[in-house]
C-alpha cells in the first residue's frame, strides 16, 4: 500500500502532463492553420473592397465558408457588412464587443453558438493610407475537435488507471512473493525456538512486527540460556577440579613403589651410617662426617616427601594482584649464584609496562625457580645462556601473560617430550633430581588458570608459561622479604 501510494501520484502527474501536452500541441496546430488562412485572405479582401468589387468579395466569402468554416466582413463599427447565410449572430455580437477595445493586429476567442463550439479570429482590414475600413471574422467549428480532445483525456485517464492497477497488482505480487512470504516463513522458523505456550499464538498481524517480537523473545531466551550455561559451567569446573584432586590422590597410590625405592635408598644409607657409629668408637672428624651425611640424606627424604605432598594436596593459595616482573626478578636472584658457578648467563627482557596477574606470589616464584634450575642443570657441563622474556599477548580476544624460559642446552629428547610433566619422571643422574619439579609447577599453574608447555626447538629447550592478565586496577607491590626464599 505504501509503495502504491508513492507511485500513484507520479503516474497521475505524468499522465496529466502527457495529455495536456498532446492537446496543446494539437490546438496550436489548428490555430496556426487558421492564422495562415486569415492572413492570406485579408489582403485580397482589402483590394476587392477598395475597388468596390462586392461580387468578388461575396464569392470569396462563399467559397471560404465550407467544411465547418465561416468567413464574414464587419464594418469598422463591428456591424456585419457581408457574410454567408447561416452566419451565427452570437459570434458577430461577440466580435462587435471585442472590436471596441481592439488595438492589436488580431484577436482570437472561443465561444459557443448554435450548440456548436467555435474558434474565431478577428483581423483588421485597412484601406489606403492604412486607414481601418473593417474587420475580417473567420470562425471554425471546433465541436468535433473538442469531442476528440475530450475522448483523448478520457482515454488517457483510463490508461493511467489501468497502469496504476497493474502497478498495484505487480507490487502486491512481488512484495508477497519476495518480502511477505519469506518473512512469514522466517517467522515460523523463529517461532520454533519459542516455548510451547508462545508457539500456540500462531502468525497474525504484520510480518515485520511479528518477526521483531520473535527475535526479542529469542534474545531473552538465549540470554537466559547463557546464564544457565554459565552456572552449569561453574558447577562442571568445580567438579573437574575435584576430579583432578582425586586423580592426584590416585597418582600417589600408583607411584607408591617408586616412592618406596626413592626413600628406601637414603634410609639404607642412614641405617648403615648409624650402625657404623654404634659399633666403632669414632673420632671427632669421622663423627662429624657421618652426621653430615645423615643430615644430607634426611634433607633429601624430606624434600621428596614435601614435593609429593605439594602435588597431591589441594592448595589454598592467597591470590593478590602482583607485577609478575618483580616475581621473576626475585626468582632469578635466588639462582644467579648457581648460574655464575655453572657459567650460565641470564638474559632478561620484560619491557617497561607492568604485567599484572592475580596470583600467589610464593607459588609462582616456585614455578620460575623450578624452570630456571632445570635449565641450569641442562647446561651444567658447558655453560650457556638462559633467556627469560615476559610480555602480554592477545589470544581469542583475551589478554594473557606469556613468560618464556629458553636455554641453549642439549634440549629434551623427542621420546621424552610427552612425559616431562609426569611425576617422578627425570633424565637427571641419580641423586640430582626427583622428577617432581615440573609436575608440581604444572599443578600450580593450573590452579592459576594457566599452563606450562614445552615447544620443539632445534637447539635447547623452550618452556612457555601462560596465564590470564588481570584487568586494570591496583597492584600489590611484592618485596623480596615477602616472597619465601
Amino acid at each position: 500500500m505504501v509503495l502504491w501510494l508513492v507511485v500513484t501520484p507520479v503516474l497521475a502527474a505524468h499522465a496529466y502532463w502527457s495529455v495536456h501536452r498532446s492537446i496543446n500541441t494539437h490546438v496550436n496546430d489548428f490555430k496556426r492553420e487558421t492564422r495562415a488562412a486569415s492572413h492570406g485572405l485579408a489582403p485580397a479582401l482589402e483590394n476587392d473592397i477598395h475597388a468596390g468589387e462586392w461580387d468578388q468579395v461575396r464569392d470569396v466569402l462563399q467559397r471560404g465558408s465550407i467544411e465547418g468554416t465561416v468567413i464574414a466582413v464587419l464594418r469598422s463599427d463591428g456591424k456585419l457588412w457581408s457574410g454567408p447565410p447561416g452566419m451565427p449572430k452570437e459570434l458577430v455580437s461577440v466580435a462587435e464587443g471585442l472590436q471596441l477595445d481592439y488595438e492589436g493586429h488580431f484577436v482570437e476567442f472561443e465561444r459557443k453558438a448554435g450548440g456548436r463550439h467555435w474558434f474565431c479570429q478577428l483581423l483588421p482590414l485597412n484601406g489606403k493610407d492604412h486607414q481601418l475600413i473593417g474587420y475580417l471574422l473567420m470562425a471554425q467549428d471546433w465541436t468535433d475537435i473538442s469531442d476528440d480532445l475530450r475522448a483523448r483525456e478520457i482515454g488517457a485517464v483510463i490508461v493511467a488507471l489501468i497502469v496504476m492497477a497493474v502497478v498495484a497488482a505487480t507490487i502486491s505480487f512481488f512484495v508477497r512473493r519476495y518480502v511477505s512470504g519469506p518473512l512469514a516463513g522466517l517467522s515460523r522458523k523463529v517461532m520454533r525456538f519459542s516455548t510451547e505456550a508462545d508457539a500456540e499464538r500462531g502468525l497474525a498481524g504484520d510480518e515485520v512486527n511479528l518477526l521483531t517480537e520473535e527475535f526479542r523473545r529469542l534474545d531473552a531466551q538465549l540470554t537466559k540460556a547463557r546464564v544457565d550455561l554459565l552456572k552449569r559451567h561453574r558447577r562442571e569446573l568445580e567438579l573437574e577440579r575435584g576430579l583432578e584432586r582425586a586423580d592426584r590422590l590416585a597418582t600417589i597410590g600408583r607411584l607408591a613403589s617408586g616412592l618406596a625405592h626413592e626413600i628406601g635408598t637414603p634410609m639404607g644409607v642412614i641405617r648403615a651410617r648409624a650402625e657404623h657409629l654404634l659399633q666403632t668408637e669414632p673420632s671427632t672428624a669421622k663423627t662429624q662426617t657421618g652426621l653430615q651425611i645423615i643430615i644430607v640424606q634426611i634433607d633429601r627424604v624430606s624434600r621428596i616427601v614435601r614435593m609429593l605432598l605439594d602435588y597431591a594436596r589441594a592448595r589454598e593459595s592467597r591470590q593478590t594482584r602482583c607485577d609478575v616482573r618483580v616475581i621473576i626478578e626475585h626468582a632469578l636472584t635466588l639462582v644467579e649464584t648457581e648460574a655464575e658457578r655453572r657459567r650460565v648467563k641470564l638474559a632478561k627482557e620484560f619491557g617497561e609496562a607492568p604485567l599484572l596477574v592475580e596470583c600467589d606470589a610464593d607459588q609462582l616464584q616456585q614455578v620460575f625457580v623450578n624452570l630456571a634450575m632445570n635449565a641450569l642443570d641442562a647446561m651444567a657441563m658447558e655453560g650457556g645462556t638462559l633467556r627469560i622474556t615476559a610480555g602480554a599477548e592477545n589470544a581469542h580476544s583475551a589478554a594473557r601473560l606469556k613468560v618464556v624460559f629458553e636455554d641453549s642446552g642439549p634440549g629434551v629428547a623427542a621420546q621424552h617430550q610427552d612425559r616431562v610433566f609426569d611425576p617422578f619422571f627425570t633424565t637427571k643422574e641419580p641423586g640430582r633430581g626427583t622428577g617432581m619439579g615440573l609436575a608440581v609447577s604444572q599443578s600450580i599453574m593450573r590452579d592459576h588458570n594457566g599452563e606450562i608447555t614445552l615447544t620443539r626447538e632445534a637447539h635447547g629447550a623452550r618452556f612457555v608459561v601462560t596465564m590470564p592478565i588481570a584487568q586494570n586496577g591496583g597492584v600489590t607491590r611484592v618485596s623480596r622479604a615477602e616472597v619465601r626464599t
